[in-house]
């Protein structure tokens, strides 16, 4: 073989093994990449998890810590207040929006009539309050009405609750166009109620029960309510509910 033949093989040979090297490389940094990525991609998935954990610790926290208005029973794990004897032989349980306009339709048809059977001794009312319908639009208005009844119960009884009650209903809002009472017509209404202003006027400003009124809405998801007016007689559900299909199903219930 020639010189220069040799040297020719010589090159090829170095080439080709400079190729090999190269792609060695080239893998080797394909694998390092693919280790990395999906490091990265772990990591990530940990970083979620962490943070969905510190999320709901801090919402569980949260609850656990707001403050619980006095005077609720223990039905409905006590996220209710009831109204009437405790010895009533009937018991009606009544989920409701104060912003709910079939709430308010409900009140009108049949109020008169709950408020006669208590008053009677045959009814007891537990009301199962519900925050379904807060926007933007009416500046929270469920979750603050909500909350301003767990401030009048809480500081004035239900006596002047079941008042407060009626006046809010009254005095709804339209769902549709209305922007929700403010906190002064609350306060207002309050005192119509019979309960001081001074002693509402900075829990319902500052929503002290907002805690509680989201537990209440969630306690009533957990009963299976999923629409309001929701109204039990005696653990029945009230299919009618006009003050004829009331009375029906409270005299049904005693007979």
């Amino acid at each position: 073989m020639s010189t220069s033949s040799k040297k020719e093989t010589a090159r090829r040979r170095i080439a080709a093994k400079r190729e090999a090297e190269a792609a060695q490389r080239a893998a080797e940094q394909r694998r390092r990449r693919t280790i990395l990525g999906g490091s990265i991609a772990a990591a990530v998935v940990v970083i979620a998890v962490v943070v969905a954990i510190v999320v709901q610790t801090a919402r569980t926290s949260t609850a656990a810590d707001a403050a619980v208005p006095s005077g609720t029973v223990a039905d409905g794990n006590g996220y209710t207040f009831a109204v009437g004897p405790d010895d009533a032989p009937v018991t009606v349980d009544l989920y409701e929006d104060y912003q709910c306009p079939n709430c308010r339709d409900f009140e009108d048809a049949a109020g008169s009539t709950l408020e006669d059977l208590v008053t009677a001794g045959t009814v007891r009312i537990v009301y199962h309050g519900m925050a379904f319908l807060d926007s933007s639009r009416n500046d929270d208005y469920s979750t603050r009405a909500l909350n301003a009844a767990a401030v009048v119960a809480s500081t004035s009884g239900t006596d002047v609750l079941e008042r407060f009650h009626d006046l809010l209903y009254a005095n709804q809002p339209d769902e549709a166009t209305g922007s929700g009472l403010t906190d002064d017509q609350l306060i207002s209404y309050a005192e119509q109620a019979g309960a001081s202003a001074e002693a509402v006027e900075s829990g319902i400003r500052d929503q002290v029960y907002g805690g509680w009124v989201e537990r209440a809405t969630d306690q009533a998801s957990k009963d299976g309510v999923t629409g309001t007016p929701t109204v039990f007689v005696d653990g029945t559900t009230l299919t009618d509910l006009s003050a004829d299909g009331l009375s029906a199903a409270v005299a049904a219930a005693t007979s």
